[in-house]
């Protein structure tokens, strides 16, 4: 488990185990079913997009009861021995089918079905729950990113604004599926075997007599890969000073720097500014990146108004999901004792028994989704799942699952809605 050094068998609510404990005094160990859906998708959102198998299955591997973790229950006063004992034994005996990581779906098909004894799956529920419903967020939010940028690189700055720094790793790993050029975690660089990226801090340029000190001297540091900060003061007259180091730089040395880093401001005006002043100076070779304050729609926004970018650094906004930061996903039991079972009540209805999704095409796009009652075929979305796929495999997975989505339902703004046919018997 990612930077968790305790055994995550606890990483679960309380009724979980309250549960468990009927189903284990009144002897109900019959086979059940339990599926992942999502209700609905968030406010400008087309689509979904599959993840988190991973770390899914680094919990599964990891999950056990210690010691430490029994002797906890118990003090609780709400668990019996023989529960305890049969806790502390407990080795997990479930199978999975799922949507490969990477795959696109839509609201109210399963992602995710688990089976096994019904007190081994009733307990995984919540942090199954925690894996998937942030890993989707993050993966569909980098996918959307992605295709705002217009093919521009984007690199992952979320780190010091995650919520946790699990939450930081599942946005880095979302952002190395959807096709980022790096992050600046390195942290999850190193996990995820992703490029690293990075800059410089406004304090490193206050830090300098001067400017253009703080230029030379990274530029002299970094070589090639030096992008400058330019607007801790006053951003042309930083522009026009990354500017100069860069040319001091070429001129004495042969060395052309990367660029320069955008972290305020009018981003149009100031790209604007920047690009034809490097021009006049026959410094073409600067590139020019943007940050803060980052996300799908403003991006969007600022390619339209012809913002002369090479490419953007999202943070805050991606790393906490701001525009979408939860979906209404459940984890819900379909089958027990080989009985199909439901729930009624309004708006959280759920169909019975196990299913079958088929995916329909016509030569360019995905034109239907059918979600039948199961039947064994080769064409299935959903999968059985035993160990994690390379990420090379996850990537080119989801680019050809986005090629072949119609544009209108990958809009940014108010997409259309994928027809999705629930049809069972």
């Amino acid at each position: 488990m990612w930077l968790l050094n305790q055994t995550p068998a606890l990483l679960t609510d309380l009724y979980e185990l309250t549960m468990s404990q009927v189903y284990f005094k009144k002897a109900m160990f019959d086979k059940a079913y339990f599926e992942v859906t999502i209700r609905s998708l968030p406010k400008n959102w087309g689509f979904f997009v599959m993840a988190g198998l991973c770390e899914v299955a680094s919990y599964l591997r990891e999950f056990h009861f210690s010691q430490q973790d029994i002797e906890y229950l118990k003090s609780t006063g709400s668990f019996e021995d023989d529960f305890l004992n049969f806790l502390k034994e407990l080795k997990l005996d479930v199978k999975i089918r799922c949507l490969p990581e990477g795959t696109i779906f839509f609201p109210k098909e399963p992602v995710f079905e688990i089976s096994g004894p019904i007190i081994h799956v009733q307990i995984l529920e919540s942090y199954i729950l925690n894996i998937l419903g942030f890993s989707i967020i993050e993966t569909t939010l980098a996918t959307r990113v992605m295709h705002a940028a217009e093919g521009k690189p984007v690199v992952d700055f979320g780190l010091r604004r995650a919520q946790g720094p699990v939450a930081a790793l599942r946005a880095a790993r979302a952002a190395q599926i959807a096709g980022f050029a790096g992050t600046s975690n390195l942290q999850a660089a190193n996990l995820l075997n992703f490029a690293t990226s990075g800059t410089m801090a406004h304090s490193y340029i206050e830090a300098h007599e001067s400017e253009e000190t703080a230029f030379e001297h990274f530029i002299e540091q970094y070589n090639e890969q030096a992008v400058l900060l330019v607007n801790t003061y006053d951003p042309k007259k930083g522009i026009t000073k990354a500017a100069s180091a860069a040319q001091k730089a070429l001129n004495e040395k042969g060395i052309k720097a990367k660029g320069i880093r955008i972290d305020s401001g009018d981003f149009v005006e100031l790209s604007k500014f920047a690009r034809n002043y490097f021009k006049e100076a026959n410094l073409n070779f600067l590139k020019i990146f943007v940050s803060s304050g980052l996300d799908e729609y403003r991006m969007s926004q600022l390619i339209k108004k012809g913002a002369e970018i090479d490419g953007f650094g999202v943070g805050t906004r991606f790393s906490v999901s701001h525009n979408a930061p939860d979906v209404d996903i459940a984890y819900k039991i379909i089958e027990y004792a080989g009985k199909a079972v439901y729930k009624s009540s309004p708006n959280k209805y759920t169909f019975p028994g196990r299913k079958t999704i088929l995916r329909e095409k016509n030569e360019f796009y995905i034109i239907k989704d059918t979600v039948r009652s199961y039947i064994a075929n080769t064409n299935d979305l959903l999968q059985p799942f035993d160990s994690p796929e390379p990420i090379e495999t996850i990537k080119k997975r989801l680019s050809e699952n986005l090629n072949s989505l119609p544009q209108l339902v990958k809009a940014i703004r108010k997409p259309n809605i994928f027809n999705v046919d629930i049809h069972l018997f």
